[in-house]
């Protein structure tokens, strides 16, 4: 499939989404946002496909919406495209490695994956604010990550307080920081630990742990229990406690 502002490639069992407009700061436009839900469509119905790392070309991960394309009407198309996995109802594990600046919407990927890493280089601001818009869905994301009064701040400053690598590691909108040439390899070497683990146990892992955001503590055990009960049926859940009987490495079907 043809592809003009993403770089999509599947190796052993990873899936490397690359958001690739390194003229534009990798802002998002409706041609890479329609890229994008092809390729976390192809992701997540593709049985091979384990795990994913999303990043960006160029010195820039991702500034957001690109305010100069933008049509009259498009801020709320792109509200409802479905440009992360997590968006398109994808529950593999997912891997953000940010390699420079995280503007505004960039912080979608950064949100709705799974492990976020990032570089000395990056660098985050919501500048929603600063050019009259209302910051709320990234916000709001960003205040069940790190806080309430924490999130509201970057909201409020805008472009005007740009938040370091450390201080994003500190407030744990990240969870490791690495040079910037051993970025990618360390995303990798995560995804090649990940993709070690029953690939039907890791999805529902995560599709537990994101749909419980909606729910309070009872209903989110009930429901995570209906998911683990699901799971429990499968070919997977029988040859895990096999492969550990005979100590040996389990051999994963993923179903």
């Amino acid at each position: 499939m043809e592809r003009s502002t993403i770089l999509y490639e599947k190796k052993d069992h990873i899936a490397y989404v690359t958001l690739n407009r390194p003229e534009r700061l990798n802002a998002f436009n409706m041609p890479m946002m329609q890229e994008l839900e092809r390729a976390w469509r192809d992701f997540g119905e593709d049985r091979e496909a384990r795990v994913a790392i999303v990043t960006g070309s160029g010195k820039a991960f991702c500034a957001g919406l690109d305010l100069k394309e933008a049509a009259v009407g498009e801020r709320d198309v792109a509200a409802t495209m479905k440009i992360t996995a997590r968006r398109s109802g994808v529950f593999k594990p997912v891997i953000c490695a940010i390699n420079g600046a995280c503007v505004g919407g960039g912080f979608h990927f950064v949100l709705d994956s799974d492990i976020q890493i990032c570089s000395e280089e990056a660098t985050f601001l919501d500048a929603h604010t600063s050019v009259g818009y209302v910051s709320h869905r990234e916000l709001i994301a960003l205040s069940r990550r790190i806080g309430y009064s924490a999130a509201l701040r970057i909201g409020l400053m805008g472009r005007y307080e740009l938040l370091s690598a450390q201080q994003a590691l500190g407030l744990g909108i990240v969870s490791e920081v690495v040079a910037q040439e051993r970025l990618l390899p360390r995303a990798t070497e995560l995804a090649e630990t990940i993709k070690q683990n029953a690939p039907l146990a890791l999805e529902g892992t995560i599709e537990a742990m994101w749909r419980s955001l909606n729910l309070g503590v009872e209903d989110a055990i009930a429901l995570s229990a209906q998911i683990a009960r699901r799971n429990f049926m499968t070919e997977d859940a029988r040859e895990g406690p096999r492969a550990f009987a005979e100590k040996r490495q389990p051999r994963w079907k993923g179903r």
